[in-house]
């Protein structure tokens, strides 16, 4: 008696691929290919914007503490650096699920031509409009969902892009407008025009930089927000394709019998077909 065949053997820790790279799993859990994307060279502006804001900051922490406002000034100021991003890592994920939306796609269409080439003048009667049908409502409709959260992420990682370089920008020129005057006003803070002057300059800073930080928490929780809902995309889209949700635990399994490979055991589904 023909015994149920096992489950998929997947590895109990897949090979991570590197980066800029994805492996395709065959049924039993083995790399068919790996698809490699575009590494993208990093055009060091975010170093330049350290740089920048380091040189700019003494002037500010030393007009801070002149002004009366050392220890929240400081602390207010080291929030706002903190925050900076670099946006070419958003840029970067932004190309790479842009490049894998392209991947599926051709997929996608690949699967297709195969089958009107190769399939369709070859198979006759219900065997043909069997599959497909499989193929036009249940895996390309696969491919459309996987496509669909890849664009998703991509437009997401771009809107991050944007969001964190404009906070950079925002950061850069509060630091380059702020230096000079409170390196002028720290000279004058003698006097007590000057003094009045500084503390001032110092207040105008801090708001400014508390805005800052506003912003930041804006966009932190907008796209904690966008990324949870792509989350659970992608927890339904696991749940299509492996056991639990869980790509560890293989693909699923469908528990055919063995005999389901063996051709002449099959038997036509319908009167046309036995012709």
């Amino acid at each position: 008696m023909p015994q149920p065949s096992p489950g998929p053997n997947f590895p109990s820790r897949m090979p991570t691929p590197k980066p800029g790279q994805l492996h395709v799993y065959d049924a039993n859990g083995k790399i068919m290919r790996t698809v490699s994307f575009g590494q993208r060279t990093d055009p060091g502006y975010f170093k330049k914007l350290i740089t920048q804001i380091r040189a700019h900051n003494q002037p500010i922490q030393m007009g801070l503490a002149v002004s009366g406002f050392g220890l929240a000034g400081v602390a207010l100021l080291s929030a706002s650096v903190v925050n900076l991003g670099n946006p070419f890592l958003f840029y970067d994920r932004r190309e790479t699920w842009k490049e894998m939306h392209d991947t599926l796609k051709g997929s996608a269409w690949d699967v297709w031509i195969t089958f009107f080439h190769e399939v369709s003048p070859n198979w006759k009667g219900h065997a043909v409009d069997t599959l497909q049908q499989y193929l036009r409502f249940k895996l390309i409709g696969m491919f459309d969902q996987l496509g669909a959260v890849a664009k998703d992420m991509s437009g997401t990682m771009h809107n991050q892009y944007k969001e964190v370089l404009g906070y950079d920008m925002s950061a850069a020129a509060l630091w380059a407008m702020s230096a000079p005057v409170f390196t002028a006003l720290t000279k004058m803070s003698a006097h007590p025009v000057g003094r009045v002057a500084l503390m001032a300059q110092a207040g105008v800073f801090l708001t400014a930089a508390g805005n800052l930080l506003k912003q930041f928490a804006d966009v932190y929780n907008k796209y904690e927000s966008d990324l949870n809902d792509l989350q659970l995309k992608i927890n339904d889209l696991e749940g299509l394709f492996y056991k639990m949700g869980n790509p560890a635990l293989g693909t699923r399994d469908l528990h055919f019998d063995q005999s389901v490979s063996e051709v002449e055991n099959w038997r036509p589904a319908t009167a046309e077909g036995a012709k």
